[in-house]
């Protein structure tokens, strides 16, 4: 059986090139190089500015091929480009199953909607940040990083148009770092109060309350993207660090004595197990980021009206901050290494060769 796993964003969504797409290490690559070495040969699949072809490898894990097709579109908004390149090579591959990452990308919905759905051809999706769209109704494996995410596509709804998710279709998948390359470092300086990173874009982010965390803590953002000039200019008692690269992240994760993810949409962003893998103690805000991905003994989760106050509390405990900081390295190197994600990918595999045969 041949696998592809497929972005459903472009790697430009995330303001990185396709170089640096192509060199990061993280689960998107873990996973299709652990397919390829239980004996299901893999590729990963993306859009991008321009075309590239390359293979990417990691310590003893088989070389994963890495496609990036050129997407139709310089216009609109990124996460919804296409690619009808990727769509025509899909036709033609030979492979017996589609893993989609992203279920509201251009690119993931346009493969779905023109090619696997309209062949009956089995895929799976990754649940990211959005947790519903009608193509999930026709995948044959949903995995899902969240209880809430579990929750929300397992119940009935009064939604007409939303179909319930079978539970016999669910496989969780942790939010796998590298927690070799995402390590807490004594020699880096705690510069500052708290850390916090994300792509700088208008309507999309909450960063009002980082503003008034800048009144009383010493606050530093990572991240780029078109807003930054003016937080710069608007917020100078912020350290606006602007796009860092993945082989530096940990040494600004490890400046902040916290990391905070500020957010009210995403329900998992992967910072949040990175700053955790670094020993930095996650926080957010507890009515987004629920008890199953920031377990109290490794951080806090705070409300949206005494988060200040919760936060300066937690700074001035130093026995519970370097209690939090130890269980939530101890956390990431139990449940949140690269090799995390194998036991639903088996999962996935049997599944899908199960049907085949019943179907057969």
């Amino acid at each position: 059986m041949n696998i592809i796993y497929v972005q459903s964003y472009p790697v430009y969504h995330d303001l990185i090139d396709e170089q640096e797409f192509a060199e990061l290490a993280n689960r998107d690559k873990w996973m299709p190089a652990l397919t390829s070495q239980r004996g299901y040969p893999s590729q990963l699949w993306a859009g991008g500015h321009v075309a590239m072809e390359t293979e990417w490898q990691y310590d003893n894990l088989p070389g994963v091929p890495v496609r990036i097709f050129k997407t139709d579109q310089s216009d609109g908004k990124s996460r919804n480009h296409t690619s009808q390149a990727l769509v025509a090579a899909a036709r033609e591959a030979q492979a017996d199953l589609f893993v989609i990452k992203g279920i509201d990308g251009g690119i993931g919905v346009q493969l779905a909607k023109e090619l696997l759905i309209p062949k009956k051809f089995p895929f799976a999706v990754v649940i990211g940040g959005e947790w519903y769209h009608p193509i999930v109704k026709h995948a044959a494996v949903v995995l899902y990083e969240t209880e809430y995410q579990f929750q929300q596509l397992t119940r009935r709804s009064l939604r007409f148009w939303r179909t319930v998710v079978p539970e016999g279709k669910m496989i969780r998948l942790p939010k796998s770092v590298d927690t070799r390359h995402f390590t807490p470092d004594s020699d880096v300086q705690k510069t500052h109060d708290v850390i916090a990173a994300g792509r700088l874009i208008s309507n999309y982010k909450n960063y009002q309350s980082l503003f008034e965390l800048s009144k009383k803590l010493k606050v530093g953002v990572i991240g780029g993207g078109p807003m930054l000039p003016l937080f710069r200019r608007k917020y100078p008692e912020v350290s606006w660090f602007g796009p860092i690269s993945y082989s530096e992240m940990p040494a600004y994760l490890n400046k902040g004595k916290v990391f905070f993810h500020s957010g009210y949409r995403d329900h998992y962003p992967r910072t949040i197990s990175e700053a955790a893998a670094c020993g930095v103690p996650p926080v957010a805000f507890e009515d987004i980021i629920h008890e199953d991905v920031l377990p109290d003994k490794i951080g806090l989760r705070v409300s949206k009206s005494g988060y200040v106050g919760q936060i300066a509390e937690l700074l001035d405990n130093k026995e519970q901050l370097a209690r939090k900081s130890a269980e939530a390295r101890a956390h990431a190197e139990k449940k949140l290494h690269h090799l995390s994600s194998l036991p639903a990918i088996r999962e996935m595999i049997s599944r899908v060769l199960t049907a085949r045969k019943v179907s057969g």
